[in-house]
């Protein structure tokens, strides 16, 4: 999966791993959607 995608599915936001890698700061609630998201595996 491409970064961009995994930010689209995940978080609705296709610059989150681009904004990671560049030192953003996820918030608890975003965190906690991203994990939601890797727990769901291939249901997506």
């Amino acid at each position: 999966m491409t970064p961009t995608r995994f930010g689209r599915l995940a978080v609705r936001d296709p610059r989150l791993v681009h904004d990671l890698r560049n030192g953003r700061e996820p918030g608890a609630r975003m965190v906690a959607r991203i994990e939601s998201f890797l727990a769901e595996g291939d249901a997506r």
